[in-house]
């Protein structure tokens, strides 16, 4: 990655983790929800060095392989990350059906949680990748 790329990067990094912090204090539950999915995705694509086309259970049974590979029991962190995108399918299947209100309403917990799980995942990749921080990922 060229220098231009870390610091274009670190922007958007930094920016959707700011919008994502901005929507959990002002209760948009749903929107802090998917952003912090998508810096999660995000963040298994530059660790992987994947590009756009993989869906995010493609990037999770690639971090699997990884894993395996490394010969690490990584299977809470897959176990996380696959029950974060069914979170996300239900999500958006609820947005259609009951609306932005209802669905928004319980979301607060599910947020709390990808917090956690993005937070957490960026120190463990940081163990086979310090250069994840230098991307931008150093979520606190």
């Amino acid at each position: 990655m060229t220098p231009e790329e870390r610091v274009l990067n670190r922007k958007i990094v930094d920016d959707n983790e700011a919008a994502a912090q901005a929507a959990y204090q002002r209760g948009d539950y749903v929107s802090c929800f998917l952003l912090v999915h998508s810096l999660i995705e995000a963040l298994l694509r530059a660790f992987l060095s994947k590009s756009s086309r993989e869906s995010f259970d493609d990037l999770i049974k690639a971090y699997d392989r990884f894993l395996r590979q490394e010969r690490r029991s990584g299977a809470t962190f897959v176990r996380e990350l696959t029950e974060l995108n069914r979170r996300r399918n239900r999500v958006v299947h609820q947005l259609w059906k009951k609306g932005y209100t209802a669905t928004n309403e319980n979301l607060a917990p599910a947020c709390q949680a990808a917090f956690q799980v993005y937070g957490l995942l960026i120190e463990w990749l940081e163990t086979y990748n310090p250069e994840i921080a230098d991307i931008g990922f150093e979520y606190e």
